[in-house]
Formats: C-alpha cells, structure tokens, sequence
C-alpha cells in the first residue's frame, strides 16, 4: 500500500505527545515508556468491525489501511470484533469477516474480542465512578436522544450509591432500560454524558449469559485500544468528533492513550453498502442472501469473479487519490 498525505506525517511508536490535539497528563511521558517497552516500539494497529453482518467494499478500504498501514511499517495488526451488542450478532458473521480478511491476503497478528476484555473494562468503569467521572442515571432513552437533553437529575449522586447501583445492575436486578451508566462528559458534538453501561439481557455469542449488561462503544473502544497497545487508532472521519473523548476518558482512569487518526470513508452511488440497509433487503427478500451478486458485499464480489487483488488496488488508488485532494 503507497501511503500518502496525512499518513506520511504520522506520529513514531512513543512520540504519541508530538501528534497536535493529543492530551498530555502528568503520567502521560510514564505511560508511554511503558508502553514502548511493551511493543518493541512497533506500530500496532487494528481492524475492529462488529459482527453483526458481512463485510463490504467500504471495508475492504479499512482493512487496507489498518493493514497496510502496520505492514508498511513492519508493525502488527489485530483484528478484533467490536462484540458489544449480543443481540445483533450471529457466529457466521465472525466466520465470514475472517474468511474475507483472510481473501484479501491478509493475516492478524492475532484474533482478539471486546469480549475478552469485559472483566478488566468492568473495573474500569468502577474506578471511572470512584474518581466522580461517571455515575448511574434513571433518564429512559427518550429523555437523553439528541444533543440538548435535559440535566440528569442523578449526576451528582454520591460515588458509593452509583457503585451499589451498577453492582445490582450486573446482578439483574434491572430491567431493561431501567438504569445506565453514564460518563460525565460532553463529546464534541455535543452529545451530554454518553453512556458507558447498559443492560441487556440477551445470549452473547462468546461470553454466553455470565453478563447482562454491555460496554458502549464510546467506552469499550478506546479502552480496548488501550489494552491492546494500538499506537494508530484509525478510524473514519464520522468518528472525528469523538476524538476528545476517547482521550478524556483514557486520560481519566490514567492508562495509556493511543493517537486516533481520521480517514474518509469510501462511499459508492447506485449501490447500497449500509449493513443495516442491506440487512434489510436481505430480510425482506428482496436479495437472496449477502452474497447476492447485485450487492457490494465482499462475498457477493468474490461471487462475481473479481480477484481481491484488484480490490485491495482499487482501495489503494482511492485511499492515495483521497489524500491527495
């Protein structure tokens, strides 16, 4: 993969701090020694797509990138399953993702879950409550939509009735809807105290029924990130504006923070590459299945015959041509 633009000027494994909007702490130089010595001063990046459908060409563009970015740099790439939502997601989609990945010519370095995680990111939510930065809330989804809820009425709830709380959260003692766990934090696009935690009571596909309540992604990504030393968190441009939080709240519970990086997406017209617009067609039967050849899904394009070599180099003209207008 050629890299060009912004990519050229990305930050060396450890200089994490000369990358500008980047939040350094006083424990920030510390983490990051640590960090090095953890990698080699290898980059480590990652592809994390969620598992609950079949890749399509717009990710073909983000694995490249994730992949082709560390291999450019004789670093590693996870690949990881974004698994923090067990109603919507099956076993054969964690199957088909690592058979296209494995189509397109690329190995992990290793198959990870944020699953494999939930222990360690329950702790931290613990401790996020513990140093006032988060809190249980009673608002029903209604309520905290949009970028201009009202003030929850609980966010100044003592630390020890929010741990109690969330503690008989993980017991079931809620139903569903019932509480959440909130972050107090207002993200750049002004969405007010994201949610951390939430109750579900659904059958996980890995962890089976020992949880019932779930990670958001707005605190399970950066965290994982973290936990698995990525160096280049990269992402596309529509999560640019929750950059500050994904430094906030590693900075927050004090754990080494990645850079994330901002990329566009790669968007196709007269087609349809949204999972859950293709879920839909799929559903009501209006295409066979997800390789049905009139898709863009990768499977419905290794169905039509095309080698993934001129996938990957479609991917890597469009990425350089992007960067360079």
């Amino acid at each position: 993969m050629e890299l060009a633009g912004e990519a050229i000027n990305f930050h060396k494994p450890g200089e994490n701090y000369k990358t500008e909007g980047y939040v350094i702490t006083d424990k920030t130089m510390d983490l990051l020694k640590k960090h090095v010595k953890e990698t080699g001063g290898k980059v480590v990046t990652r592809f994390p797509p969620e598992p609950n459908g079949i890749l399509h060409i717009g990710h073909a563009k983000a694995i490249n990138f994730n992949f082709g970015y560390a291999k450019h740099n004789n670093g590693i790439c996870y690949l990881r399953f974004d698994d923090t939502n067990p109603e919507k997601e099956e076993e054969r989609y964690f199957k088909g993702i690592i058979e296209m990945v494995d189509w397109l010519g690329y190995k992990p370095f290793k198959i990870t879950h944020a699953s494999d995680q939930f222990d360690k990111l329950y702790e931290l939510a613990k401790e996020l409550i513990r140093r006032g930065k988060a809190y249980a809330c009673h608002q029903k989804n209604e309520e905290i939509k949009g970028h201009n809820p009202p003030p929850s009425p609980w966010r100044d709830r003592p630390a020890e009735e929010s741990l109690k709380i969330f503690e008989d959260m993980k017991k079931g003692k809620f139903d569903e809807g019932e509480v959440t766990i909130r972050m107090k934090y207002t993200m750049e696009d002004g969405k007010q105290d994201p949610v951390a935690y939430r109750i579900k009571y659904a059958h996980h596909a890995k962890t089976g029924d020992k949880w019932c309540i779930y990670p958001t992604y707005d605190f399970t990504h950066c965290l994982n990130d973290s936990l698995e030393n990525i160096t280049h968190s990269l992402c596309t441009k529509e999560f640019q504006s929750r950059r500050s939080a994904y430094y906030w709240l590693c900075n927050s519970l004090d754990v080494y923070c990645p850079v994330q990086w901002e990329y566009g997406r790669l968007n196709l017209n007269y087609t349809v590459v949204s999972k859950r617009k293709l879920m839909k067609l799929i559903q009501e039967g209006i295409c066979n299945d997800w390789d049905d050849p009139r898709l863009y899904t990768l499977s419905a394009l290794r169905r039509k015959g095309y080698p993934p070599e001129a996938i990957n180099m479609f991917c890597g003209k469009v990425f350089f041509f992007q960067c360079l207008f």
